[in-house]
């Protein structure tokens, strides 16, 4: 499976223990990082500069554009830690959809603050971009154009993958795959778990905390280090 990760330059440990968290079950799986510096040096993304609270807020919807808009791609945001093989997510897919993802509830229904201080904002189909299982080539209206260009509320409100109705174009994925800490806690049943507001890798400043998901994501980031002391 393609997967691709957002990558936040500022916290790049994210990164590398959500990969770590995947290549456990399956070492077979690519593995890309969505770096945006690197993206913008190609001249594949163009945004103008605007307020996001994180640099993957739009280089995940190049994700098709990447793909070549052929077969499946899996994109996750950094912020998590898998707890199976991602390849489980094959068993939801359905052919007709554009994309699969997790329709979570409104959760937020004013501002608040998360990770590094920035503003949470609330808005119409909040999270479900935070996992995305595209459908490549039902993934046309994703033009290097588009994603560049779209306001904010069309690309992570799905307009894009919309056909007569909400809930056309785009499939569901249990929540499991997309258990935000702090909303759900599926304990030890997560199947993937997401530090959406803020996570081990904060220390102290971490105000959003889960023993279980923590001692984990602590465990994953120690082996790294000690792998890469050994090289």
């Amino acid at each position: 499976m393609n997967i691709y990760i957002g990558y936040e330059s500022s916290h790049p440990e994210m990164f590398e223990v959500c990969k770590e968290s995947i290549l456990r079950f399956n070492p077979t799986h690519k593995i890309y990082p969505l770096i945006k510096s690197d993206l913008q040096e190609q001249g594949i993304y163009t945004r103008k500069e605007e307020s996001a609270s994180t640099e993957f807020a739009f280089t995940r919807f190049l994700v098709p554009y990447l793909s070549d808009y052929t077969g499946w791609s899996l994109f996750c945001d950094g912020d998590f830690m898998w707890r199976c093989d991602p390849q489980e997510i094959v068993h939801h897919k359905n052919s007709h959809k554009s994309v699969m993802c997790v329709k979570h509830p409104q959760f937020i229904l004013e501002d608040k603050i998360k990770m590094d201080g920035k503003i949470n904002r609330p808005y119409k189909k909040k999270y479900w971009s935070s996992l995305m299982y595209f459908n490549n080539a039902l993934c046309n209206s994703l033009s290097l154009w588009y994603v560049n260009n779209a306001a904010p509320v069309h690309l992570h409100g799905f307009s894009w993958a919309l056909g007569h109705d909400d809930t056309d174009g785009v499939g569901d994925l249990p929540a499991s795959y997309n258990a935000m800490v702090g909303y759900y806690d599926f304990g030890n049943y997560a199947k993937a778990v997401h530090f959406t507001d803020g996570g081990p890798w904060l220390g102290d400043h971490n105000n959003f905390k889960h023993p279980l998901y923590e001692k984990e994501w602590i465990n994953l980031s120690e082996q790294l280090k000690t792998k890469k002391s050994s090289l």
